[in-house]
């Protein structure tokens, strides 16, 4: 068999399997609608004509714990049958959870909390304190854990492990940040810098994912990217309009601001992602003994 030959076996398998996980998934989530907003009588998270930043935030909650809950089902159907892999390589079963879920969640904030103090230096934000809500608080709060937690299992966990399983981890972790960006396109004032950074943040998070081994840096990362941007310092969020602990307001050029589209949508957030990524880079991935000590300590 040639080389190319090869590659187009390898590409049919990763999309074969891809487009039966799509099948079975969005099967589930059907079913699962129609008992949640039908059978249940939940109300739908978006009404007719509505905005994507205006949404029933309990609804959603709901139906993004559907969203995992059908990834798991389909991730144990193709990766664990049919491809015999483990929940270990999906990153889910990790001796320090905890430490580096705190790891990445550090990094995000550090990131968020860094370009909003240079848009405070540079006249182009304010600092101003909304009112605390604690019902609110909360619920932002669950969402931010689940919505990430989710787009971590797709993305990372399996679309990503997926592909290194044919082509190379640098492969997997590029197509899978590229799909990753692609899927918020439909966002409200989403812009190429938003793309840049949220692809960008999708390569962040692929190599997290790599170096650790663990879905649990790269969800900590998610989580505290989109809630301090979001709730705590009043950016939109990836477009979507979020209860404010900071009713912060945003001017300037939108290129450097993010404008309607929030943090991510700025240069600042392009710069800070390229630095991190070459500072966790420099990193490099365990070795064999390493990964070996890792595993007799679960």
């Amino acid at each position: 068999m040639s080389e190319s030959t090869s590659l187009y076996a390898k590409a049919g398998a990763v999309l074969l399997r891809l487009i039966g996980f799509s099948v079975l998934f969005l099967i589930i989530i059907a079913i699962g609608s129609l008992v949640l907003f039908q059978i249940l009588g939940l109300p739908a998270p978006f009404d007719d004509g509505q905005e994507l930043s205006q949404f029933n935030l309990g609804s959603m909650i709901s139906f993004w714990t559907m969203l995992t809950g059908a990834t798991f089902i389909a991730i144990y159907l193709f990766w664990i049958k049919i491809d015999k892999g483990s929940w270990k390589e999906i990153g889910l079963i990790d001796p320090k959870s905890i430490p580096n879920f705190l790891y990445g969640t550090g990094l995000g904030i550090g990131m968020v909390t860094l370009g909003y103090i240079f848009m405070l230096i540079l006249g182009w934000a304010t600092f101003e304190l909304g009112q605390f809500v604690l019902g609110s608080f909360t619920a932002w709060l669950l969402f931010f854990l689940v919505q990430p937690f989710f787009e971590e299992l797709l993305f990372r966990g399996y679309i990503l492990r997926l592909i290194e399983r044919y082509f190379s981890t640098w492969t997997a972790i590029i197509i899978s940040s590229i799909l990753f960006g692609l899927v918020h396109a439909p966002n409200e004032n989403f812009s190429y810098l938003g793309l840049i950074s949220i692809g960008l943040s999708g390569l962040l998070m692929g190599w997290l994912f790599v170096r650790t081994g663990t879905l649990w840096a790269p969800t900590g990362l998610h989580f505290s990217w989109n809630f301090f941007q979001g709730v705590i310092f009043g950016y939109p969020t990836s477009g979507i309009n979020t209860y404010e602990v900071l009713a912060n307001q945003y001017s300037g050029p939108q290129w450097l601001s993010g404008g309607d589209f929030g943090f991510e949508g700025s240069i600042f957030a392009v710069l800070l992602l390229t630095a991190v990524f070459i500072w966790e880079l420099r990193k490099g991935r365990p070795t064999e003994m390493e990964e070996e000590e890792s595993i007799d300590l679960a």
